[in-house]
């Protein structure tokens, strides 16, 4: 009995782990195939400049500077005030992804070292019960007492992974609002 308690519950963590994991999956995936706007560049960041080269032509990139500035190939484009604004807000959108998958990451680390904890903490409380007078409802308790911790930050992941969506999603809006106001972007078939 003891042991198909124990078996159960960890086939039951590991389908609640693969289900989250996939969940987090599916969001980044299913902004991935919509979005198209980077589908062949390149993408760097030097000293704060954001970089972006086309796949199949080295001799064609697009810079982005923190202070609005835009540059095709090296030539600096001339913007208007708004043209400045969309090309600061399209820089200051990439660097927040890059920093909330950054966390995101950190975090969906750290919920997955508490998963393989729980699952220690199981198959040492499987060893406890052999040996010592601990019995399921202690084995149960400590696991329950793991998992809330568990679901509660996967919750909390997912929470972050949907606002990097919706951030995701601005962006492609800028993206395409930015190359349709900015003629020399426009030009551009691999942009």
């Amino acid at each position: 009995m003891k042991y198909r308690i124990i078996i159960s519950f960890l086939i039951l963590l590991f389908l609640v782990s693969s289900l989250f994991a996939a969940k987090v999956d599916k969001v980044f995936k299913s902004h991935h195939q919509r979005c198209d706007c980077l589908e062949n560049v390149e993408v760097d960041i030097e000293d704060d400049v954001l970089i972006l080269t086309c796949e199949y032509d080295r001799d064609l990139w697009i810079e982005i500077s923190p202070d609005r500035e835009l540059y095709i190939s090296g030539d600096r484009i001339y913007l208007n005030r708004y043209q400045r604004r969309l090309v600061g807000d399209y820089y200051d959108h990439f660097m927040e992804i890059i920093e909330r998958a950054g966390e995101i990451g950190k975090e969906g680390a750290k919920i997955g070292l508490k998963g393989a904890r729980i699952g220690l903490l199981a198959a040492r409380g499987a060893l406890k019960m052999l040996v010592t007078d601990y019995d399921e409802s202690d084995l149960e308790r400590e696991i329950e007492d793991e998992a809330e911790e568990f679901e509660i930050r996967a919750g909390e992941l997912e929470e972050m992974a949907e606002e990097l969506e919706e951030v995701a999603e601005e962006f492609e809006d800028l993206h395409f609002t930015m190359k349709s106001e900015i003629d020399e972007l426009n030009d551009l078939d691999w942009f």
